[in-house]
Parts: C-alpha cells; structure tokens; sequence
C-alpha cells in the first residue's frame, strides 16, 4: 500500500511540473512602476575652525533612472547666517574641483584670507535655487577645545617578531559641558619637512587595541577616532589614553625622529551623528544579517548635513 501511495504522488509531482515548465515556457513578466521623483536641493557642508576654505557640495537629488547622477542646479548659492547676518556666502560660480584627480568632484568653494573662525552658538545654512524650494539646517560652533595633554615619546616596549615596538602614549583630559552633549574627535598627524617651511603630513593610525578604551572608537567617516558623552553629564572624559606605535626598524639610530601633530576637535551634534551613521552604514554593507541603516541629515528637505566643529592642534 505504502508503495502505491508513492507512485500516486510520484504521478502529482510529475503533472505539477509539467503545468510549472509550460507556465515558465510562455515567460513571467513583472512590472515595477518607479515613483516619480521630483529633484529637490541637497547640501552637505562641514567646516572646521582654523580651516583655509569653504567647501559646500550644493547639488540636487536624482533618481536610480537618471543618467549621470546628480547635478549642480543652475544659480544655486548658499550662505551661513547668525542671528540674520550673513557670516559666509557661496556663488553660483564659486566652483572648483574637490578632491585627488582619480577622485575629484566640483563644489562650491571659498578661499579664505583668514583661517575660518566662525562664532559660537547657533548659525544656519540656506541653500536657493531657481525652480527649488529653499534648503536650510542648523547647526551649533562649539567653543575651542581645551585639553590638559601630558606625552610621552617612549612609554612603554614591547618585542614583536625580535624586533622592539616602542609606544609613544597621550594622556588627555578634556571638559564634559554640562546640559550640552559632547564629542571629541582625535587625529595624529606625522610631519615630514623636505623643504625649508614645507612640512608634508600624514595620518597616523592610533593603536586602540592597546588603549582598551570603550570611550574612544576610530571612525572611518573623519579618519579620526571620536568619544561620545552621549548627552550624560557624568561621563567623564579625565584620563583618556590615546597610543601610537612604532617599530625600531623604520629610523636610522642617528635619524631624528618626525614631529608629531595631535589634533583634537569638538564636533557639534549633527556632524558627529553623520559621521556615525557612515559608519553604521559602511559596516552593515557586506552584512547580510545587518539591519538596514539610513544616512543622518539635518537639513529640512532630508538630504544631507549641515554640521561645525572647533579644533585645536598641538606639536610634538
């Protein structure tokens, strides 16, 4: 009986498939019906204190159908204003390319004559465009930071591969405003100067395995590593341990070692929600299991990011 039962369904499966493979034979279309998008104005603009330009990308959005992406509209201009008063201001020519020449991209740029010192408190971002409806965002220029750093060139040694290891360690403490949420950024710089008063820079990676510090995370987004108070007054940012490495064989023993930039900057909230929603986004890019993770934007059409941040550098 038990064999008769599987010839009847042996006999099912074969009529199924056969309906399925003439069904599949005459093709299966489906249609997706795009939504119609209608451009608005989007605008990403992140200044510094002590920068020597002002970058704006002022572009407008397009759908995945359209060819070439998006495009700067035509006599878009923006400005920064305080209290109505307008502190920088962007042309519809005031164009150039950004970036390496393998990466380069047009945006609006200012030449500055002066380092970029923009006042504290809250400033605004207006972005107009013919035919656009206007784009603007807020954002907070936090004050200066003020670290107490303590360096030591040399802290500690280590034998890697019969090599030594030396770990060159900062020490900083730094202000935890209280009502106001804090974010310090860090970078290190390494100095090489081929010229008389040419000095070429480059971008040290921190070694945050030997610091095993759960304030201090790297962030691909500024190339830099950032600490979050999220907002908690009693966060305390004393005794923050910031190290580098370096190994014996890269200097000659009579070679003077390259100077050393420390950077440390204090973001307002914007840029640093930005900046961790890259990060967010860029980890969960290969992660099938990662939940899907949007961009942060401050501005009122929702495409892009209005964002400052002081900074302070110091030599070593």
């Amino acid at each position: 009986m038990a064999i008769q039962f599987l010839k009847c369904g042996a006999l099912l499966a074969s009529i199924m498939l056969l309906v399925g493979c003439e069904k599949w034979a005459d093709g299966v279309v489906s249609e997706v019906a795009f939504p119609q998008h209608t451009p608005t104005l989007a605008a990403t603009v992140n200044l510094y204190a002590g920068d020597t330009s002002a970058v704006a990308a002022l572009y407008q959005t397009s759908s995945t159908l359209t060819l070439g992406g998006s495009t700067i509209p035509a006599g878009v201009t923006g400005r920064i204003e305080k209290d109505g008063e307008s502190l920088l201001t962007w042309a519809a020519g005031d164009t150039a390319e950004v970036g390496e020449d393998w990466d380069s991209r047009t945006m609006h740029v200012l030449a500055l004559d002066s380092p970029l010192d923009l006042p504290e408190g809250e400033l605004k971002l207006i972005v107009e465009a013919p035919g656009f409806e206007p784009l603007s965002a807020m954002a907070v220029q936090p004050p200066t930071p003020s670290p107490s750093i303590q360096f030591t060139r040399g802290a500690d040694t280590l034998i890697d591969f019969g090599e030594a290891v030396f770990i060159d360690r900062f020490e900083l403490d730094l202000e935890n405003r209280p009502g106001v949420r804090d974010v310090y950024g860090f970078q290190l710089l390494q100095g090489y100067t081929y010229n008389p008063g040419d000095t070429t820079w480059y971008v040290l990676y921190l070694d945050m395995e030997a610091a095993l510090d759960p304030r201090v995370a790297f962030n691909n987004a500024c190339n830099c590593s950032l600490a979050d108070d999220q907002g908690l007054d009693n966060q305390s940012f004393d005794d923050i341990i910031l190290e580098y490495k370096r190994w014996e064989g890269w200097y000659e023993p009579d070679e003077d070692l390259p100077i050393l930039k420390l950077k440390v900057m204090l973001l307002d909230a914007p840029l640093a929600d930005f900046y961790q929603s890259l990060e967010t986004h860029w980890q969960s890019e290969d992660n099938p299991f990662a939940n899907p993770s949007s961009i942060y934007s401050n501005t009122s059409t929702g495409y892009g990011v209005f964002g400052l941040a002081s900074q302070i550098e110091t030599l070593w």
